[in-house]
């Protein structure tokens, strides 16, 4: 009889949440005119985490990130899902991302690894 290792939870793992970086231009304004890097709130490229949805699933998400600006916070934006790329699932190990994600909706994290697939699998 052999002993198999169990695998024990992470402590330091907070929560599952899905992250996606923000795309490299973003096409704006009145007939798509104004073309930007990035967005208004997020540099090109920044990682931002999607907040579990509380309204339908649709082309609009809230998502928390540190913002560009000098004073790096974290900060919670209604954003366009087309500004959005790379969507992924990961482990949120950060207090202070914790409690920012907390903020937007009272529930940080998604309510799993499958739950957070779903989701994923809709994008």
């Amino acid at each position: 009889m052999t002993d198999q290792p169990t695998a024990e939870p992470d402590p330091a793992l907070l929560g599952i949440g899905i992250t996606a970086n923000i795309v490299q231009q973003t096409v704006q304004g009145h007939g798509g005119l104004e073309v930007r890097r990035g967005t208004k709130h997020f540099a090109p490229g920044a990682k931002v985490w999607v907040v579990p949805p509380h309204w339908d699933w649709s082309e609009r998400l809230y998502v928390v990130g540190r913002h560009r600006g000098r004073f790096n916070r974290y900060i919670a934006v209604v954003m366009r899902r087309d500004f959005l790329e790379n969507p992924r699932i990961k482990g949120v190990y950060s207090p202070a991302l914790a409690q920012a994600l907390a903020d937007v909706v009272g529930r940080p994290f998604w309510d799993g690894v499958e739950e957070a697939q779903l989701m994923l699998d809709r994008w």
